[in-house]
């Protein structure tokens, strides 16, 4: 751990009064320690077998081993290394010819992209009068009304053009069926209204 405040412990242990031992404690502990700890401890001979097992161990040459000798463990060596990648060989050898082919099946379930009968344009001329009747009439209401449905008529537009340029996705049919829902709601206030 560091120490922060380095200075300021420095300076509060310097300021700490100084204290000495009283000159009878040193000789209390040397009386403590006056046999030493070899005098203390007990001493074991170990037995003459032992000694003599050791000078014979160290006397002794150590044995010689013959070149002839090494030249056969050698030759042994080799041959144990090449028995084991031999009897390796043999025993994967049959997997490696009778493996054949590996054979996987997977399957997988795709979605059938719906197909739209409906005929999105078949209201567009009713909505058509409609409109030429609220611009006629100048109404603050009925514009409204009419700013409505062309932003949602602009909308269908997008949506019938991401039905041509992405296919019949389902959730594109559902939000061009949504807008329609709208426009139609749209159109029976527009109605109520003249």
């Amino acid at each position: 751990m560091k120490e922060k405040n380095k200075k300021t412990l420095r300076d509060a242990l310097e300021q700490l009064p100084e204290y000495g031992a009283d000159a009878g404690a040193w000789k209390a502990i040397e009386a403590g320690l006056t046999p030493a700890l070899s005098e203390r401890l007990p001493s074991y001979q170990p037995p003459a077998e032992v000694w003599n097992g050791l000078n014979k161990a160290l006397n002794s040459p150590a044995p010689v081993v013959s070149i002839r000798r090494r030249k056969w463990a050698r030759i042994g060596g080799i041959a144990a290394s090449v028995l084991v990648i031999v009897a390796l060989g043999v025993g994967l050898w049959p997997e490696a010819i009778n493996a054949g082919p590996r054979i996987s099946i997977s399957y997988a379930q795709e979605v059938a992209p719906a197909t739209s009968s409906h005929d999105w344009n078949a209201d567009e001329e009713s909505f058509n009068h409609v409109i030429a009747q609220i611009e006629e009439r100048n109404e603050p209401t009925l514009n409204t009304l009419n700013m409505e449905l062309a932003e949602l008529t602009a909308a269908k537009e997008e949506m019938k053009a991401m039905l041509v340029a992405y296919g019949e996705d389902p959730s594109v049919i559902r939000q061009l069926a949504e807008i329609e829902r709208d426009r139609s709601d749209i159109y029976r206030r527009i109605i109520v209204e003249l």
